[in-house]
């Protein structure tokens, strides 16, 4: 069970605002924690979702200066699996909603549905809080990235960007000194084998007097000078496991 919930609610009228606040309050119960932290407009909750995740953020659809389906799509750059509860007082909004797969659509006109939503939004976050003990908050220059540190290959350098290989095949391009993500992910068993790459230990199958080969095939060039190293830092996660 997860004890502290972070909740994002971004409306412009702030009595529903209120009302939501009021209510997810009392329905979290009493042995966990819950931080509310609520928004006027969707450009605010961009910024601080950028410095830092909810958990959940309640979202309303009809915003004037950008509406609820732009913020969505935002928050799921960074966070594909970010979990959204959308509320609108028009139903014939909930068809579009579903291009963003929220977690559920509330009518204002009926926010006593969120009575029985909340349970299972709890048993959602708990679930999603076990899954992430996976999952590291790389912080880039621009916004935060969620890395699954079990499906992240290696990172390589493009001048002022780093470009982010999964095993999967799929890549990330953000703006980041390598030397940054290397200071941040140093203790999670990754390390730099060259100036322009940084290598998860995970996906090493063995090294070479030139090469670090990877599990996949893949093989990348090892500097002389960071040899060493490279294979002492990879025996002692040998001997970790």
């Amino acid at each position: 069970m997860k004890d502290k919930i972070e909740i994002y609610i971004c409306d412009d009228n702030q009595n529903f605002i209120e009302e939501i606040s009021q209510r997810t309050q009392a329905l979290v119960g009493k042995n966990r924690t819950l931080i509310v932290k609520t928004f006027n407009d969707g450009r605010e909750l961009i910024a601080q979702w950028n410095e830092k995740f909810a958990d959940v953020v309640f979202l309303d659809i009809d915003m004037p200066s950008i509406t609820g389906f732009e913020v969505a799509e935002e928050l799921q750059k960074s966070k594909r699996d970010a979990i959204i509860i959308f509320i609108t007082s028009h139903e014939d909004k909930v068809y579009q909603s579903w291009d963003f797969q929220p977690f559920w659509f509330v009518r204002k006109s009926h926010l006593n549905d969120l009575d029985k939503v909340f349970p299972r939004l709890l048993l959602k976050i708990d679930s999603e809080n076990e899954k992430e003990k996976h999952i590291f908050n790389l912080v880039a220059e621009t916004k935060v990235v969620e890395l699954d540190i079990n499906s992240v290959k290696y990172i390589q350098a493009l001048k002022h960007y780093v470009l982010i290989k999964y095993i999967n095949g799929e890549q990330i391009k953000v703006r980041c000194k390598i030397s940054d993500a290397e200071q941040q992910l140093q203790q999670l068993y990754f390390i730099r084998i060259q100036t322009s790459a940084l290598v998860n230990i995970r996906f090493i199958a063995k090294i070479t007097s030139r090469d670090v080969i990877l599990t996949d095939g893949e093989s990348l060039h090892v500097n002389r000078e960071r040899l060493e190293s490279v294979r002492d830092e990879f025996q002692k996660f040998i001997r970790s496991r």
